[in-house]
């Protein structure tokens, strides 16, 4: 397996996904993260890795049984030893293709394989109207002069927004030049934030979180329709993912107005 930095679109197109944004705009390089594949012009299989989603995807559908033998090889011999100098004991990732799955799964049929649903849900169509908020807090589009304020020291908490920025985009730069966040202050600090954390064609993926200190006040509600709105305005569409066992994110996503697209599967095991 090759280490790369991103494949061509032509080549990109034998391996990524329009349903899974948040690894196909790493294999692209309009997003942060690693990718390897066995061949750079005519790949048939790819690994991604993404610290925003916190894990790999496999990509591709090899016809040639030997692929199979050499990923397996790069994942046990080489890729496990890097995640164990980094202090991490569990290979978590998806993979893409139905049609791949069994094949990839028996590579690994020496491991106790754990395995959970992953939800995707997608808007593309705006809001209607306002949302009230308390009127103690104030929502904030994440633009140049925001992060000039941020960096600068203004607000506290920054941590809640700028760790998620640069595991996603490397850079302010990028982040701005391809991406969507806002984020809620409290005085002057951030209450919670929203921010697409990958950028695949049109589709943007969510991540939100709100301080415990300030949910059950109908943040995260407002912060998904200014999002989405900004979203329209600029012909995105927002994407939510979450786990199955992840109910109330479930929910928020269907109260939101988000439409259910598909249902998946993520994999772990110890290494």
């Amino acid at each position: 397996m090759i280490k790369i930095d991103k494949l061509t679109l032509e080549a990109s197109a034998k391996v990524c996904s329009d349903m899974s944004p948040s690894f196909s705009g790493i294999v692209v390089g309009e997003c942060k993260g690693d990718v390897w594949v066995d061949d750079i012009d005519n790949p048939s299989i790819a690994l991604v890795h993404s610290s925003a989603v916190g894990g790999f995807s496999i990509f591709g559908e090899p016809t040639d049984s030997e692929v199979y033998r050499k990923f397996q090889r790069f994942i046990t011999g080489d890729m496990f030893g890097i995640l164990t100098r980094r202090g991490i004991d569990c290979f978590e990732f998806s993979i893409e293709s139905d049609k791949a799955k069994p094949s990839i799964l028996a590579l690994f049929n020496d491991k106790t394989i754990q395995s959970e649903d992953e939800f995707t849900f997608r808007k593309d169509e705006k809001y209607s109207g306002d949302m009230a908020i308390p009127d103690k807090y104030r929502i904030l589009k994440v633009d140049a002069t925001f992060l000039g304020e941020l960096e600068s020291g203004v607000f506290g908490n920054q941590e809640l927004l700028t760790e998620r920025l640069l595991a996603s985009w490397g850079t302010y730069n990028s982040f701005l030049a391809k991406s969507v966040a806002f984020v809620v202050v409290y005085q002057k600090q951030i209450a919670a934030v929203i921010v697409g954390t990958a950028r695949y064609k049109n589709v943007i993926p969510i991540n939100i979180e709100t301080e415990n200190d300030h949910r059950r006040q109908g943040l995260a509600l407002a912060l998904l329709r200014q999002f989405v709105n900004e979203c329209a305005d600029r012909g995105l569409v927002a994407q939510w993912d979450c786990m199955d066992s992840n109910i109330a994110s479930r929910r928020t996503a269907k109260s939101a107005g988000f439409e259910f697209v598909r249902k998946s599967r993520v994999y772990w095991f110890s290494i």
